[in-house]
């Protein structure tokens, strides 16, 4: 998102009780990304709507301010489909999550990117980037310490926060020097410290997006 606060590339977001979540299919979402990535330097920040997120900021006036600055992909599970559907008044929309996105987004991307992946536990973060680069090593993964004083060029950074307050403060701290795409993972990344195999699915049909079969493999 820009200064004005308009988005450089319009995916033409709904509006759920004024937060502006995307109702997409995977393709487009992905080529969304792909898009906003594109345009370096134009600030957006992109986050998951879940069931818990959602009724927080029903309650948080702070939390709710600072959703309503990001591009909202919708998440969760049913009861977020059933509030979705209930408040639009039509068919819950395609739901993703952190741990099939990020991963998707990866594979789908063939050009090679710098990513930064941030957070406040240094430890974690530093297993994440394994797993990420063994996901898809023609990225550069990198880790941004908490507090950095200089952030080194980025294309894009994943933000891992366990809490909504961790993930304010990371906010703040990347908007004064990071000026590209800010993916907000929330804590949706922990099964990738459990050295479990995660699955992309769809949750329609339980596999990937047909576009990305193949790709990379």
């Amino acid at each position: 998102m820009n200064a004005s606060g308009e988005f450089q590339i319009s995916p033409r977001p709904g509006n759920l009780l004024g937060l502006q979540v995307c109702d997409l299919g995977w393709d487009a979402a992905l080529s969304l990304v792909e898009g906003i990535v594109s345009l370096r330097g134009n600030r957006t920040a992109l986050a998951f709507l879940d069931g818990r997120s959602f009724l927080r900021q029903l309650i948080d006036p702070a939390y709710r301010s600072e959703l309503g600055h990001r591009l909202m992909l919708p998440s969760g599970g049913r009861v977020f489909g059933m509030l979705a559907s209930g408040i639009c008044e039509r068919s819950a929309p395609e739901r993703f999550s952190a741990t099939t996105f990020l991963p998707a987004l990866l594979t789908f991307l063939e050009k090679s990117y710098r990513i930064g992946i941030a957070g406040e536990d240094i430890a974690r973060l530093r297993v994440l980037r394994e797993h990420f680069a063994r996901h898809a090593p023609w990225h550069e993964i990198i880790v941004v310490s908490p507090g950095q004083e200089v952030l080194p060029a980025l294309d894009f950074i994943i933000v891992d926060a366990a809490t909504a307050a961790q993930e304010i403060r990371i906010a703040r701290w990347l908007a004064a020097g990071h000026a590209g795409l800010t993916i907000f993972a929330g804590a949706g990344l922990t099964d990738f410290l459990k050295n479990k195999p995660v699955r992309d699915r769809r949750r329609s049909s339980g596999l990937l997006p047909q576009s990305l079969i193949g790709i990379r493999s």
